[in-house]
């Protein structure tokens, strides 16, 4: 990579014999351009991210909203249409995004991005071989997601990622009988959104049913929700929230060798209550489930500590991504791709 040279990251580790994340800084000759060392070394780079699953790219000059979005360009990835949902985002170009209006001191909760547009009504079969068996197909999750850092936050506000395969095998390790349920009879999983209180605000759910699916009548609210954010059913509650539910589905997904825990079954805030699980066959899970697929979480993932100008880039398919609480100002972009 003549554009590039590698750097080293504190808080990186190695899985098996990869980096993970794999840091590139500008060479000499790049003049920290980053889209245009991206266009000169983009094969190497996809191989590269395809191997070390997540790349982030250091010291180059990327200042505003247009570099950022030139950058990604350079990938020549196809955007992803981003789906209405129960969190805030602001459009600020054709393909950039503010990452998230939650406030800074709230904490985001791992996940793919947008997982639940995708999945299987046989958990038998993997997601994969979803074409091949005439199943009805959803819409197809992101590939990857990027993230730049327009201003860190002055204390904490790390983006934690973490290896969505290493997290299957010690699950495995871990709670084998678990899983090999999970194989055979799948899950079912509830995503509830914010309450009539919390639509406009500044929690990580911020938009109820009503807010993001554009109606209030929950005839039409169940039409949409199966339409676009393919849900079985909806469950509504006094307070204006509502549970989305998923499945029963395989929360095990294979890309590339390489399989991810694709359900976020703590969903996507601190707050257990806003999330709901249980097998394909209704029986509750083991309540030892959650404590330790938290704590796995923890053992495997890192913290990126931003600097201003850093791009990342993660391969959605395998990574898992979460925010750390942190102090204002943080301003983080993110543009998601096919």
């Amino acid at each position: 990579m003549g554009a590039f040279i590698e750097g080293s990251l504190a808080e990186a580790k190695f899985i098996g014999d990869d980096i993970f994340p794999k840091t590139l800084l500008p060479s000499a000759g790049s003049n920290r351009n980053l889209a245009k060392s991206v266009i000169a070394e983009r094969e190497s780079l996809i191989a590269a991210l395809r191997r070390h699953r997540a790349l982030l790219f250091r010291g180059f000059d990327v200042a505003s909203v247009d570099d950022f979005e030139r950058a990604v360009e350079a990938f020549e990835w196809e955007a992803y249409e981003i789906v209405p949902g129960s969190t805030t985002r602001v459009k600020l170009s054709e393909r950039i995004y503010t990452a998230n209006e939650a406030s800074v001191d709230l904490f985001i909760n791992f996940h793919h991005e947008m997982s639940l547009v995708i999945c299987l009504t046989n958990p038998r079969m993997l997601l994969d071989n979803f074409r091949d068996v005439g199943y009805k197909q959803r819409k197809p999750m992101p590939s990857k997601i990027i993230f730049c850092c327009s201003e860190p936050s002055p204390e904490k506000g790390e983006t934690s990622i973490v290896a969505s395969d290493e997290i299957i095998e010690k699950m495995e390790e871990r709670m084998p009988e678990f899983m090999a349920k999970i194989a055979e009879v799948g899950l079912i999983h509830g995503s509830i959104t914010g309450s009539d209180a919390d639509a406009g605000t500044h929690t990580v759910l911020n938009q109820s049913w009503k807010s993001f699916l554009g109606t209030d009548d929950e005839v039409e609210a169940e039409k949409r929700a199966r339409k676009s954010h393919f849900s079985e059913k909806l469950n509504f509650f006094s307070n204006g929230s509502a549970e989305f539910v998923y499945g029963p589905l395989n929360p095990v997904f294979e890309h590339e060798g390489k399989r991810a825990w694709h359900i976020p079954i703590h969903g996507y805030t601190d707050n257990i209550n806003m999330a709901t699980n249980k097998f394909g066959d209704g029986s509750a899970f083991p309540s030892e489930v959650f404590g330790i697929y938290e704590q796995l979480l923890e053992e495997c993932c890192i913290d990126i500590k931003w600097q201003k100008g850093d791009v990342l880039l993660l391969d959605n398919l395998v990574v898992q991504h979460a925010r750390r609480p942190g102090k204002p100002p943080r301003r983080l972009l993110a543009s998601i791709c096919k």
